[in-house]
């Protein structure tokens, strides 16, 4: 053994250049561009040209969505004009005393003094006529003159107009009304009719041989487009003979079926400007995520490449050390029994008495309405030294050990004091022996009425990772919830092992596992961890609790997936009793209230 420590140098000497540990190979360049460089270029591309892809679907999808909204209010308007164009006809043709000095015995300056009146202003409607029931005009006027003839000759689509207020009036009597487009040759105009009848109750249908129908035109002119637009908040059109490709269009259907007119306009496209400013950005972000890919495998190859020399470096060190650490092993052997118990690692409950603890109370909040919902009972054991040993700080098995002896004495110790403060729930940390312990059950159950603590404000927390299987726990968390007192799955985070307690009525509420929401504003990965766990609690019908809060960004991002119950150090930490009265009764916000991010 002498010997050959001074012979271990010898093996660390460094070989040829040519023999010397490639991490790459011989082309470490091409290497590893090949395995990783170029895999992470292709993702990054792949990525950019989905988002771009996604981006400009989008937009198009907003123009097909916009453009389909404006071609139906647009045809809303227009169908609204012509109901307002019925309206009047209606209330001019069901006049009294319009049936006297028309029907009864016609009177041209009666007719013209008031329907003609308002033909010439052209504000309710540009034309009026009245004919008999073939269509000859007894009277007219517009703004120009006299209209005389028949109507289809200023107006062809009457016509067939004529024909459907006939079997109109046949099938409803003479308030039948029609309105149709028609064209005038030159432009497009609303037209409407109405056989002339007194509203008389009893009074009989006029003949249609002595029938005298009213007719009212409007036509569609650039002002009464603009009218539209302002009052139906549609698009400005303008009746037009061509359509440009990149303008919208309906085709105004006259009454006999053809086509009285176009109306087009320039749609808006919000899409184009919404994917332009989103490409613009996700060309800035991308430049960074591609400044960063670069930097970062630089700086990997970098430090893959001193990993590797380091190991040819200290390969020979390492086998030294690896001697030495057998020789040790041997000397271990055969070290006497008493030396190794002395070199034994101390628990940390070492010397710790069940019973002596004190209760402290750290409160849970409801972040949305700023109100405290209840607390969790956090208990601090006295250790040999004086100092305290908490609860929040002991690994699960150490929790398991030493609340299988304080479970009980801590709940009657809780309750207690908190039985005068109404309204406050407290949660309670068991072991799972203890959750399907008959035994225990009823040591609760007789804690709770000796202290006047009602069960409803009573929830046992036990650690998801001690749990037994589903079924074992089934019927004992049945009967808890049947005394009243809720179930709590602390420290959960969702993966093979916790899918199985995720199921309705099972348990009331989850409490997150620290871990899990500890830096999630910062880990992608954890933070889809966190939405499908938060998701599956909520599937199931569980209350969600977001524990160790301790940053603002933890709990926006909990805020966020809709988390209401939070508690951590940010918020208020473990109290006693009385800190936690002063609390209740002098209700405060918190220093700073954590706001939901954007």
């Amino acid at each position: 053994m002498a010997k050959a420590v001074p012979e271990a140098p010898a093996m660390t000497a460094e070989p040829a250049s040519s023999e010397r540990y490639q991490p790459f190979g011989r082309k470490p360049l091409r290497t590893f561009g090949l395995v990783i460089g170029l895999p992470a270029f292709l993702l990054y591309v792949s990525s950019a040209v989905l988002v771009v892809f996604a981006l400009l679907m989008m937009g198009k999808e907003i123009d097909r969505l916009e453009i389909q909204r404006e071609l139906t209010s647009v045809n809303a308007s227009l169908g609204s004009f012509l109901n307002g164009l019925s309206d009047a006809v209606a209330d001019e043709g069901t006049w009294n005393e319009a049936y006297l000095n028309v029907v009864v015995q016609p009177d041209p300056a009666w007719m013209d003094s008031t329907w003609g009146a308002t033909a010439r202003l052209g504000t309710t409607y540009n034309d009026v006529m009245v004919t008999d029931e073939s269509g000859v005009i007894v009277f007219g006027e517009n703004d120009v003159g006299p209209l005389t003839g028949n109507v289809v000759d200023h107006y062809p689509a009457a016509a067939a107009m004529l024909v459907e207020l006939d079997h109109a009036i046949s099938s409803s009597g003479d308030a039948a009304v029609i309105s149709h487009f028609a064209s005038t040759g030159l432009d497009a105009a609303g037209l409407a009719a109405i056989s002339i009848h007194k509203t008389s109750q009893g009074e009989r249908t006029i003949p249609r041989q002595t029938r005298r129908i009213l007719w009212v035109a409007k036509r569609i002119t650039p002002n009464l487009l603009q009218e539209m637009a302002v009052r139906y908040q549609t698009p400005l059109a303008e009746i037009v003979t061509e359509v440009d490709p990149d303008s919208s269009a309906i085709d105004i259907v006259a009454g006999d079926g053809s086509v009285a007119g176009t109306v087009a306009w320039v749609p808006d496209r919000p899409g184009e400007i919404a994917s332009r400013h989103a490409l613009l950005l996700a060309l800035l972000i991308f430049f960074g995520i591609g400044l960063l890919l670069v930097l970062g495998l630089g700086a990997l190859r970098r430090a893959m490449v001193y990993r590797a020399r380091t190991i040819e470096t200290h390969f020979a060190e390492r086998v030294r050390v690896a001697d030495v650490a057998v020789a040790a092993a041997a000397e271990m052997a055969v070290r006497p029994a008493e030396a190794a118990e002395a070199e034994a690692v101390y628990s940390v409950l070492d010397g710790v008495s069940g019973s002596d603890f004190i209760v402290e109370y750290q409160p849970i909040f409801d972040l949305r309405s700023e109100a405290m919902l209840g607390v969790e009972a956090m208990l601090r054991w006295v250790k040999p030294d004086k100092s305290l040993l908490m609860q929040e700080e002991l690994s699960s098995a150490d929790c398991v050990s030493i609340m299988e002896r304080s479970a009980i004495i801590a709940l009657r110790h809780a309750s207690g004091e908190l039985a005068p403060l109404l309204g406050v729930m407290l949660t309670l940390t068991v072991t799972p022996n203890q959750l399907t312990d008959s035994v225990f059950l009823e040591k609760v159950s007789g804690t709770l009425g000796a202290t006047h603590f009602q069960p409803s404000r009573l929830q046992l927390s036990v650690d998801t990772t001690m749990l037994p299987a589903p079924e074992v726990l089934a019927t004992a968390i049945s009967g808890i919830r049947r005394m009243g007192i809720a179930v709590a799955f602390s420290n959960f985070a969702l993966g093979t092992a916790t899918t199985k307690y995720i199921r309705q009525g099972f348990a009331d509420r989850i409490c997150l596992a620290p871990s899990l929401v500890g830096g999630v504003d910062a880990d992608p990965a954890r933070l889809k961890l966190l939405e499908a766990t938060i998701e599956a609690a909520r599937a199931a019908g569980y209350a969600v609790t977001v524990p160790g809060i301790e940053r603002k960004e933890e709990a926006s991002r909990a805020l966020r997936l809709g988390c209401r119950e939070f508690r951590g150090n940010l918020l208020a930490k473990p109290m006693p009793i009385g800190a936690l009265t002063s609390l209740i009764l002098a209700p405060a916000r918190p220093a700073q209230p954590v706001k939901q991010a954007s």
